[in-house]
């Protein structure tokens, strides 16, 4: 009898974890194919508008309010006046037990593509995240042995849909863990496994090429850089807290809130003409950045140090502007953008005026590791999201200490992020 009740157990724990792994495959090939619709997507229509805006300037004016008055009224018509919050409609599922209604997936796709590819300052990846976390708690619902296990499948499902937006498995996992929710369970690692390695084998398939992968690899780094590096992730760490700080007041303080096809109209004006003076902005701006990576000739920046300076100073402004008039989005793509500059700018005055021969790409890569990391208090999915974008880990050692320590110094100064400072309220 007891050998059979042994037996019984072992096919119910047999049974369990089979389904488990199922599920979490399935659900990492339905949240990377979303990943890789959407990314493709929003990287052809961006560009296509974008020039289409080169050719005709006045175009910079009036597409970001076609792309925010479609989002308004899909909002008021379609999804029943009910607003996207972003990352935090994640964390609030998580830590507060509320639900991810089916909505937030088409809700999130339209209004991530239609910010992004009409000039909205922001990215697809937190439309990216808050869709897959809702394919993972519809997912928890399929079975009565998932039900437990909501949070594991909801940070699958995101860690699949970073590891394609990124080029790098690590950046999902740890996303997930640092980000969304840290867990050391055995259920996590599974499903976290299978939904990631699904995604994997579909980077491959498709062969996805990295977003920043630079025309001149890069080379390593030169022990006489470091205290520049150091410098550059202490001034990284004081932005990373001006972002999240504008961001957020921006978007909290925008007027005439009583009248929002008047608020739209004014803001969508001042947007446009924002990128009218400064069209490195429009969109993710990653554009901006692969412009520069495309270069063989690094003496010769296609941006001048006035426009870098402006960019780094309004580009937390006017992702604020965007998000408060509606657009879907959040600071993830504005921080990668804003530490690839930030980068270059302490890059190009270390070559100036210091008398030292480096190499401006480092400077580059370690922007947008530090600037990410003091953005979201998320060290390591900054670093292997930044080995990821730009595919190569020459810099790992350099990139882990400063991460760490960008992390820390914002962190010190102020304790929030900008996805747990909305948690928290």
């Amino acid at each position: 009898m007891s050998v059979k009740l042994q037996v019984s157990k072992r096919n119910v724990y047999w049974i369990k974890w089979s389904k488990i792994a199922i599920c979490s495959s399935l659900l990492g090939f339905v949240a990377a194919i979303f990943a890789l619709l959407f990314k493709e997507l929003v990287e052809n229509y961006e560009h296509l508008l974008l020039n289409r805006a080169f050719d005709s300037k006045w175009l910079f004016f009036i597409l970001p309010l076609i792309g925010l008055l479609v989002i308004y009224y899909l909002r008021l018509y379609v999804f029943k006046n009910r607003k996207n919050k972003g990352i935090s409609e994640v964390l609030e599922a998580i830590e507060f037990k509320k639900k991810l209604p089916s909505f937030k997936i088409p809700s999130h796709f339209f209004n991530g593509f239609l910010t992004v590819v009409f000039g909205g300052t922001t990215g697809i990846e937190v439309s990216t995240v808050v869709s897959t976390a809702t394919m993972g708690e519809l997912a928890s619902k399929k079975d009565p042995i998932f039900k437990k296990y909501k949070k594991e499948f909801m940070g699958a499902a995101i860690a699949a849909g970073v590891t394609i937006l990124f080029c790098s498995p690590l950046a999902g996992f740890f996303f997930s863990y640092e980000t969304i929710k840290k867990q050391h369970s055995k259920v996590f690692i599974v499903t976290h496994f299978f939904s990631i390695l699904v995604a994997v084998g579909l980077l491959f398939l498709v062969e996805l090429k990295t977003p920043f992968k630079p025309l001149i690899p890069i080379l390593g780094y030169r022990t006489e850089a470091l205290p520049y590096f150091l410098g550059l992730a202490l001034i990284a760490s004081f932005y990373g807290v001006y972002m999240t700080r504008m961001v957020k007041w921006v978007k909290g303080s925008l007027p005439m809130g009583d009248k929002p096809l008047l608020q739209l109209l004014i803001g969508a004006l001042l947007l446009g003409t924002t990128l009218f003076f400064l069209p490195m902005l429009y969109g993710d701006g990653y554009h901006a950045i692969q412009k520069l990576t495309a270069t063989s000739n690094w003496n010769e920046i296609p941006f001048s140090i006035l426009m870098i300076v402006l960019a780094l100073i309004i580009k937390p402004l006017i992702t604020g502007l965007t998000l408060g008039l509606g657009g879907d989005g959040g600071v993830f793509a504005p921080s990668i953008y804003s530490g690839a500059f930030l980068g270059l700018l302490i890059g190009i005055f270390v070559k100036t005026y210091m008398d030292t021969d480096i190499m401006l790409l480092n400077f580059v890569v370690i922007g947008v590791a530090v600037t990410v990391s003091a953005v979201l208090h998320a060290p390591l999915t900054a670093l292997f999201l930044t080995c990821g974008l730009f595919d190569g880990y020459e810099l790992f050692f350099p990139l882990l200490v400063l991460t760490l320590l960008s992390k820390t110094i914002a962190k010190y100064i102020f304790p929030y992020t900008v996805y747990s400072l909305k948690a928290s309220s």
